[in-house]
């Protein structure tokens, strides 16, 4: 009922609404809802019902003894594209949720927004949490590391989307979303710090591992080198690991593209750990506490995602996107010479 009466707020007077809907009975429950708290039903010109926005397919019936296996899948596979038995994964859903936005904004009159020569004033959606995340990826083209922080909107809970017609895009308008502000949004990273060292035994047999590397250079040796490139990777973020602590960003969004660039943004929105889920905006927001600036060689945003040689090689072709401004003239006069980043360098800065 709220909800009605705040979206009745912000809907243009005597203006031609189309509502598009998930098929699921929650979703026509919801917008039956938002009619008895106030959103004026005579405005509504037309309800498309659209099975390309329902919630996601987890699948037929869920057996609780494979629960642990299919976890441990998803964690190897990576859960934006795995796929649960007889289920879909949140690529398929990034998919088809692409190809509604192209039928509701296909030009020639053919498009939901301009069939039949009605011209539209709103366009209210009544979908799902993990739906209206994937369409909005799709539309700010964020990457799947930004779109695995973004949380759900609560129950009735909403953005609103204004176009910018000079730029001809569509952007989140603060003012009228419910709640008012970005959608929330933390990433988890580990900061690398100068002070903290690393074990000796780690750092020996790291060194160890270097000579047995040096050594097999001139012999035929594939498997081993291959076996040992592979333990030096592995110990190399172990060290890493040893000399950083966890933090979390919070309100990942507010932060200007590309994100993992803007080291103030970044720096003014760390929160002590991981694992904040149970906690609210409001809460966080009190915990926020950033290191000294000083004291940070690098920001390693994949963790255990990414090996120690694919977090260097991001880290020397863009130096500005993980190094400090402390840093980043010693970046600068390293050997590798890292060029310029831009907006695609990286996609996690999406």
């Amino acid at each position: 009922m709220d909800a009605g009466k705040r979206l009745s707020k912000i809907m243009p007077e005597g203006g031609k609404i189309i509502v598009c809907t998930s098929p699921f009975e929650r979703t026509t429950q919801t917008l039956l809802g938002l009619y008895g708290g106030g959103l004026n039903q005579e405005n509504v010109e037309c309800v498309h019902v659209d099975p390309q926005i329902r919630e996601q397919e987890f699948g037929n019936f869920q057996d609780p003894g494979l629960t642990s296996k299919v976890r441990a899948e998803e964690q190897r596979v990576g859960r934006f594209y795995y796929r649960r038995p007889n289920a879909e994964s949140s690529a398929d859903v990034f998919d088809r949720v692409t190809q509604f936005w192209d039928k509701l904004f296909e030009d020639n009159g053919r498009g939901l927004l301009t069939e039949g020569g009605v011209k539209y004033d709103m366009c209210l959606m009544v979908t799902h949490g993990l739906t209206i995340r994937l369409m909005l990826m799709c539309l700010f083209k964020w990457s799947v590391e930004t779109f695995a922080s973004v949380w759900n909107l609560g129950n009735c809970e909403h953005i609103t989307l204004k176009k910018n017609a000079h730029e001809h895009k569509y952007e989140i308008c603060i003012e009228e979303s419910y709640p008012p502000r970005m959608p929330w949004a933390t990433r988890e990273a580990w900061i690398v710090f100068a002070h903290i060292k690393a074990p000796q035994e780690m750092v020996e047999r790291l060194a160890a591992l270097k000579e047995a590397q040096k050594a097999l250079m001139d012999e035929a040796c594939r498997e081993e080198a291959l076996r040992i490139d592979k333990a030096i990777d592995s110990m190399e973020n172990k060290i890493l690991r040893e000399r950083s602590e966890p933090y979390t960003v919070i309100n990942y969004l507010a932060i200007p593209q590309p994100r993992t660039m803007q080291i103030d943004g970044v720096l003014s929105r760390l929160v002590p750990g991981h694992g904040h889920a149970g906690k609210t905006p409001e809460a966080l927001e009190k915990l926020v506490a950033a290191p000294d600036e000083t004291d940070i060689e690098f920001i390693d945003w994949w963790g255990d995602n990414l090996s120690y040689q694919g977090k260097m090689l991001r880290l020397n072709r863009t130096a500005t996107i993980h190094a400090t401004r402390s840093s980043r003239s010693q970046s600068r006069n390293h050997s590798r010479s890292p060029t310029e980043a831009t907006e695609t360098d990286d996609p996690d800065d999406l």
